[in-house]
């Protein structure tokens, strides 16, 4: 028994009660009276109570309480709280306790460490998994870049791809064949060295296991290693873009050799590695043989928070800072990529393109939201820069009225707004809404598309747009469950040609004629642009921002007030 339910039952013995002597207090709590001597001289050491013992026959000892029990406990959860022990705090509470706890966790975030140079910084949901397989979610891709290395990397200052893990790489045969050298003294998170082996079994394991991304590896035919830590890839058509797709998140090299549960506690090459990971909290702790700078901080500790409704929620926020201290500087980013619905054919009202071009008209952006919405700007193309076609609000609704649409959403608060407002527009037309919200998780699974004529859908790309628009049309994303299969063979033949161009202007061009294909057919309705949301917190230096928002956290340091 902890000595501080031993304090509590101790203390529920005595309350109110008179002192019994040493002897009895040893008898009710079901110890010798030496240890019950050892017990009460460590609660006067924590400065729980005073105890005098007895001298001489015939005395008592003297007892006093200082501390309730209640307050012990609060002292105990203060201390896990600052020494960011959050599973041992939470697993201490009920149910009603705990929704108060995690209210008071944003005053725990800012407490410095004068050991160690760590930046706590909130999250605001749990991370689905760090297995760069499963790197769906936007979040889940960046801190997988902070974990794990790529053969290469595409910089958004220079917009061109360098090297990294490989330091040099080449073509030939028409761009299907690639050969990359590995840099030497490669080394995993857990001392184990990083070899071509490692990297021909990462991209086995990607075109051979069932995964959304699947497609951008299934035309790898096989994989040689030569001399000089040489990795050849053979292609079964020329890909201009696969250096480009060895930079992407799921792309990560993974060890040979993996545990059952390296979703949760990966071993990666990247400057941090996973020392902590619970529904609460994922600790990120500086990798100290990474291969090149290593990171400045030690430790980055991310704590899981659900904000309010009345809260304002960041994508990501770089550090903490109570409000009476220096005002945090709020950034707005323009997202790459857009908030579209998809809708599903087999639903009688989107059967054909003129059904989903009306229901286009009706959900025009003019008539959902704002025009100055500081978190979204009106979408008439899948990304900003492209405009496809210009949706007008209709002034009377096309559908029968009372018929029932079955609509999803993710639980993401920015979509959700943007469902209400969805919601009452189809209502206003006169149709029943059945409209519900679902997890991440549960988003990835899919099952829910069986039931659902409606759903709400974000896509935003990483830096590289040329290679950005290819994942996207490419991957089994949601859209493409719902498009005929004429619809997915056209786009899919587009595509083979834009990956065997070299020229990237040529690709581009190609992309935007995919876009307004799915567009004009109306298997995709553009409704936003939104915007991404940053806060960093004064003390934090080195927040240097990509076009998403993200940022490196090998660069982060904490600067002192001067």
């Amino acid at each position: 028994m902890k000595l501080r339910d031993q304090y509590k039952k101790l203390h529920t013995l005595l309350r109110d009660k008179a002192q019994p002597g040493l002897p009895a207090l040893a008898i009710a709590m079901g110890c010798s009276e030496r240890n019950m001597r050892i017990l009460l001289s460590r609660m006067q050491e924590q400065g729980w109570l005073r105890w005098t013992s007895a001298r001489g026959r015939g005395h008592h000892s003297n007892l006093e309480f200082i501390k309730s029990p209640d307050a012990l406990a609060l002292d105990h959860l203060n201390g896990l709280l600052a020494r960011g022990e959050l599973e041992q705090a939470f697993a201490s509470l009920g149910k009603n306790q705990r929704q108060q706890l995690v209210n008071r966790l944003p005053e725990y975030l800012g407490i410095p460490d004068q050991n160690l140079q760590r930046l706590r910084m909130p999250l605001y949901r749990q991370i689905v998994s760090l297995d760069p397989l499963e790197s769906y979610g936007r979040l889940e891709a960046h801190l997988i870049r902070q974990i794990f290395a790529r053969l290469t990397t595409f910089d958004h200052q220079t917009m061109s791809l360098q090297p990294v893990l490989a330091h040099y790489w080449e073509s030939g045969h028409e761009a299907r064949v690639w050969h990359f050298w590995l840099r030497p003294g490669l080394s995993f998170h857990d001392g184990s060295e990083l070899t071509v082996e490692d990297v021909r079994a990462t991209f086995l394991r990607l075109r051979d296991r069932p995964s959304i991304y699947q497609n951008l590896y299934r035309h790898l035919e096989k994989i040689e290693s030569g001399s000089g830590r040489r990795i050849s890839f053979y292609l079964a058509r020329s890909d201009w873009l696969w250096p480009q797709c060895l930079a992407t998140a799921m792309s990560s090299i993974v060890p040979r050799r993996r545990e059952k549960n390296f979703a949760q506690f990966p071993i990666g090459s990247g400057a941090f590695k996973v020392v902590r990971n619970n529904p609460y909290q994922l600790t990120l702790q500086a990798f100290h043989d990474y291969y090149r700078e290593g990171a400045l901080l030690d430790e980055i500790d991310l704590w899981v928070l659900q904000p309010s409704e009345e809260s304002v929620c960041f994508d990501m926020q770089f550090g903490y800072s109570p409000a009476s201290s220096m005002p945090q500087q709020h950034l707005r980013i323009a997202d790459s990529g857009c908030t579209y619905l998809i809708c599903n054919p087999d639903c009688h009202f989107f059967q054909t393109a003129e059904q989903r071009l009306a229901l286009a008209d009706w959900l025009a952006p003019a008539a959902l939201f704002d025009q100055n919405d500081p978190a979204r700007q009106p979408a008439h193309g899948l990304i900003p820069g492209w405009k496809h076609r210009v949706a007008r609000p209709a002034t009377a609704p096309v559908f029968k009225r009372g018929k029932r649409i079955r609509f999803v959403s993710s639980e993401v608060r920015e979509m959700v707004q943007l469902a209400k407002a969805i919601k009452e527009r189809l209502e206003a037309a006169g149709m029943e809404v059945e409209w519900r919200t679902v997890n991440f998780k549960t988003l990835i699974a899919r099952d829910w598309m069986a039931d659902c004529d409606l759903y709400l859908a974000r896509e935003i790309m990483h830096d590289d747009k040329d290679f950005g628009c290819f994942e996207w049309f490419s991957a089994d994303m949601h859209f493409r469950r719902w498009m005929s299969a004429e619809a997915n063979a056209a786009i899919d033949a587009q595509l083979l040609k834009i990956q065997a161009q070299e020229d990237v202007p040529k690709r581009l061009r190609g992309y935007a004629k995919i876009g307004r294909k799915l567009v004009h057919e109306g298997w995709l309705i553009p409704i936003s642009h939104e915007n991404h949301f940053v806060s960093v917190a004064p003390h934090v230096a080195g927040v240097r921002l990509t076009p998403l928002g993200f940022v490196s956290f090998r660069e982060l340091w904490l600067r002192e007030a001067i």
